[in-house]
């Protein structure tokens, strides 16, 4: 227990690793990161070799999430911006625009929904639609230079949010279907 098996040293990034992501398929095993050097890295379970660069970010990146079936990434950061990727083909798909940092980021397990922590609020887009579904922010008596929401998870239903704040609160949302 504990032992370190393997260090990924080939094509690694050449700034901080900021998140690292396993993906939910067991028919393709990957593992996503990202960092400060502006990448997100798509690697193989199976060799532990890299399998695509995704760039295109223009600022650090601080998370990353997969999809609940494994297909797509999105990644977010200072840039506040946040990307869509195929894994699978190594493509862009398309940006959401979070107007603000980016601190956290995850899929919902029920819908086709992402959820970005900024440090403004939270963003929940459809994406679907590409619109924003739900905008959070912070409670009125917040007073702080600290970003507001540093994590973000979805319970197993996907009904509730959870938030994680500078505050030392965890924030929790009931987030319907409008």
């Amino acid at each position: 227990m504990g032992e370190c098996r393997h260090t990924i040293v080939d094509d690694q990034h050449t700034d901080w690793v900021s998140c690292v992501r396993f993906s939910p398929s067991a028919k393709q095993p990957l593992i996503v990161s990202c960092g400060w050097d502006k990448l997100v890295k798509v690697w193989s379970l199976d060799n532990g070799k890299l399998r695509i660069n995704l760039a295109g970010h223009t600022g650090v990146l601080n998370n990353v999430t997969i999809s609940p079936d494994g297909s797509l990434c999105a990644s977010g950061g200072k840039d506040g911006v946040a990307m869509l990727w195929d894994v699978n083909e190594g493509k862009h798909l398309y940006s959401l625009d979070a107007n603000s940092s980016i601190n956290a980021l995850c899929f919902s397990p029920k819908n086709y929904w992402l959820c970005a922590a900024t440090d403004a609020g939270v963003k929940v887009w459809d994406l679907e639609t590409k619109n924003v579904l739900e905008e959070i922010t912070p409670p009125a008596e917040y007073k702080s230079p600290l970003p507001w929401v540093v994590s973000i998870s979805w319970s197993a239903d996907g009904n509730t949010l959870f938030a994680g704040s500078t505050d030392g609160n965890i924030y929790v949302y009931e987030i319907a279907r409008s």
